[in-house]
């Protein structure tokens, strides 16, 4: 027998067995599909394809263009209304809608933000109105300020609005007063190295374009007319002095943290205590405040109206409790600002509290998932944002445990199963609860911790369920207590009473700190993310057996999680901070005294040590400092402009930290300066069979967080021979030499 005639028999042979298959393959993926119709399912399918549509657009991986974009949503919306009855295309329908709208919904906003950011760094005085301030914990002040005008030298490109930090000692300005003063302004930093937090993108969608500190004390003068935010300003500035007159120090901050949403004053060795504990999610305002301040109104309110029977029999207490409820979390909102966390927070309070008015289920997966469309289209840039992704991710992986004890629960008692517990067995069935939705939230959130922070608690669910008891039902009712007493002035004895839950909490964190460190994780790579993401989101929103897909997910996110290759060498885009990274695992640094804030983000991410100082990694001599990396790249670096031309002799990538206008060496190797620098941002440097490779951080021309960095450098102040005062362009007249050595 022939070959294709051997073929053609194992064909016959095996194709009955392949047709059976493939129908019960098609029947079953129908029949699981029915079932998630039927539950609803489809409507979680808006915000996560809306999500992803709205992160491809910010991460630079796929931008649909406004003209196919039309089209598609028109075709997308067709196909939706007329497969109804097919539901894998209507599915499919639903996801590509989602898609595009989340693209459109990021174009929009681009279009809409037009927050100028300072392209460089500047020295000028500047009149502002005092829109918000905050004191810190070494007493200095920060202002951020609506700008109104400056002067010696009048910027061509003013922010609308900046932050400035004041450290000499004087009487704080009012909000809304006028801030006069000479500050030093500067951008926001970019990323520490490709792939890295981009500090110039919440600013730029928060309109906020600088940053910088006075020079001096500053002056005020008072206004008029205060606005509507102004006199709440004033209040949460009013409320956090007085909580801090009765609870000095750190205890004191935390309080104000707590009720007014200021954080500056609050001491940074708490702060890293409570980071290592996985506890600092209780400093910030969030859906963790919100459901205490909402619950325990709710409870008391209830409970009063409760004591009335007559009241009790006529009104629906539950509904009145809700309003009540309702009522002190926009309160609590307006009070502690306009905090992203915070707003989303209180969007998810109030769909459940509304469906408690209209007698609907509150805590259901379709209030979560429509709660993260309201977030997505007022502000689809928090997409990329840590808060957004743990939060939501916690909420949704909580809600669909809950839904299925339920309906578990359900299931049992419809069989006869209900017994009466004791009081015993329900603390000990409470406690378990509390335990199973630290392991849950811990869990949902673990990836995206990593992937924005390279760190890990493992050990803070311990944390969690000694301190969350603490602040659930000591320190956040005494909170709202001590918020309500205030009017008449009675908040002494609640604070007081919170100050010594905060101190235990504090003791326990120190010391859980101590016993139970987080750990350095390193980076994981974008499609592990992706992959875990799929997997918390199909456990929890999935009604059948469609939910198990989950743990293919999961194995194929464990198998993508190492990032590719690490580079050989860093460079930051101030053009003074550079690193190797040594096969030891060692990060080498030419400098004694490297920026903490790059080289900690450096140490982390790519889980290095620092080396010694007196490493010969770097040799320098004469201004240069010469290095090789693990491959054989020869780095060489200088910050004086003269030696550009020495610098680039023996080397693969020649580093000069001014910004001069050479653009490649002599011999044509690679030359980097502050000018390449500023449109590229931090450099990584690395080879491969095509020789040496440096990688961007950012992209001016399609990030408009960065596009201020193709603008002209800012005006500055100078005098001439004659002391007559003017104002500096780099475009004015001077001698070339000088006009190479000026920096941002």
């Amino acid at each position: 027998m022939s070959a294709p005639q051997q073929h053609m028999q194992a064909r016959s042979i095996l194709n009955p067995f392949l047709v059976t298959y493939r129908h019960r393959v098609v029947t079953t993926a129908n029949d699981l599909l029915d079932l998630e119709a039927k539950a609803r399912s489809a409507f979680a399918l808006w915000p996560i394809s809306m999500g992803f549509g709205i992160a491809a657009f910010y991460a630079d991986q796929f931008i649909v263009p406004v003209s196919v974009l039309l089209c598609g949503l028109v075709s997308a919306v067709i196909a939706i209304a007329c497969y109804r009855s097919r539901p894998s295309i209507h599915l499919m329908g639903i996801v590509v809608l989602g898609l595009l709208a989340g693209q459109g919904l990021a174009h929009v906003e681009v279009s809409r933000t037009k927050t100028t950011i300072i392209s460089g760094d500047a020295t000028t005085r500047i009149v502002g109105r005092v829109l918000g301030r905050e004191t810190d914990d070494r007493g200095r002040q920060r202002y951020n300020l609506r700008l109104i005008s400056t002067d010696r030298p009048t910027l061509s490109r003013p922010p609308e609005r900046v932050r400035i930090l004041v450290s000499a000692r004087h009487t704080p300005l009012a909000i809304g007063s006028l801030y006069h003063g000479l500050v030093r302004l500067r951008p926001p930093a970019g990323p520490a190295y490709p792939g890295g937090h981009d500090f110039s993108f919440a600013p730029y969608f928060d309109g906020l374009g600088a940053y910088g500190f006075a020079l001096g004390v500053p002056n005020s003068s008072l206004t008029t007319t205060l606005t509507v935010s102004d006199h709440l300003t004033r209040l949460r500035l009013s409320m956090g002095e007085r909580i801090r007159d009765e609870l000095p120090g750190a205890v004191g901050a935390v309080a104000s943290a707590l009720i007014t949403g200021e954080r500056a004053g609050i001491p940074q060795a708490i702060e890293d205590d409570l980071r290592a504990t996985s506890l600092a999610h209780i400093l910030s305002i969030s859906g963790f405040h919100m459901s205490l301040v909402a619950g325990f109104c709710m409870v008391a309110v209830r409970c009063l109206l409760a004591c009335f029977p007559s009241v009790a029999l006529r009104w629906p207490i539950r509904k009145v409790a809700a309003f009540a409820a309702l009522v002190a979390t926009t309160f609590y909102l307006l009070l502690s600002g306009d905090n992203a966390a915070t707003v989303r927070s209180f969007i998810m309070i109030t769909l459940m509290l509304g469906a408690v008015l209209i007698d609907r289920p509150s805590l259901t997966l379709r209030n979560v998932a429509l709660a993260a469309v309201i977030v997505m289209v007022l502000t689809p840039h928090a997409v990329l944002t840590a808060t957004f992704q743990m939060s939501f991710a916690a909420t949704a992986a909580l809600v669909g445990a809950f839904g299925a004890y339920a309906r578990w629960r359900s299931g049992e008692e419809a069989q006869g199963a209900r017994t009466e517990r004791s009081v015993f067995q329900s603390i000990y069935l409470a406690l378990a609860a509390a335990a199973l939705s630290a392991i849950i939230a811990g869990m949902a959130t673990a990836p995206y911790g990593v992937y924005q922070f390279q760190r890990v608690a493992p050990f803070g669910l311990v944390a969690n369920l000694v301190a969350t008891p603490i602040f659930s039902f000591w320190v956040m009712p005494l909170a709202l207590v001590s918020a309500l007493a205030m009017p008449f002035g009675l908040e002494r004895i609640p604070l007081t009473g919170m100050g010594y839950g905060l101190e235990l909490s504090f003791v326990l964190a120190r010391h859980l700190a101590t016993w139970l460190p987080d750990q350095a994780t390193g980076r994981i790579s974008t499609a592990s993310l992706l992959l875990f993401t799929l997997a918390i989101l199909a456990l929890s929103f999935c009604a059948s057996r469609l939910r198990w897909s989950c743990i293919p997910l999961a194995l194929a996110a464990v198998m993508y999680l190492p990032p590719k290759a690490e580079p050989e060498a860093v460079l930051f885009e101030d053009g003074r901070q550079l690193a190797l990274l040594m096969p030891s695992g060692i990060l080498q640094t030419p400098s004694n005294r490297p920026n903490r804030f790059v080289t900690e983000q450096w140490l982390r991410v790519f889980s290095l040590v620092p080396g010694r100082n007196t490493s010969p990694s770097f040799l320098c001599s004469g201004g240069i400092c010469r290095a090789e990396t693990r491959s054989g790249v020869r780095i060489s670096w200088t910050d004086d402009w003269r030696n550009w031309p020495a610098v680039c002799e023996d080397a693969d990538v020649a580093i000069v930290a001014r910004a001069i206008r050479s653009t490649e060496c002599p011999d044509g190797g690679l030359l980097v300066t502050l000018r390449s620098l500023r449109l590229s941002g931090s450099l990584a440097i690395s080879k491969n069979s095509a020789g040496v490779t440096i990688e961007p951080s950012v992209d001016p021309d399609r990030q408009p967080w960065n596009a201020h960095r193709r603008e002209p450098w800012p005006e500055f102040w100078r005098r001439s021979d004659a002391t007559t005062a003017r104002t500096i362009t780099l475009s004015d007249t001077v001698g070339s030499s000088q006009r190479d050595a000026l920096e941002p």
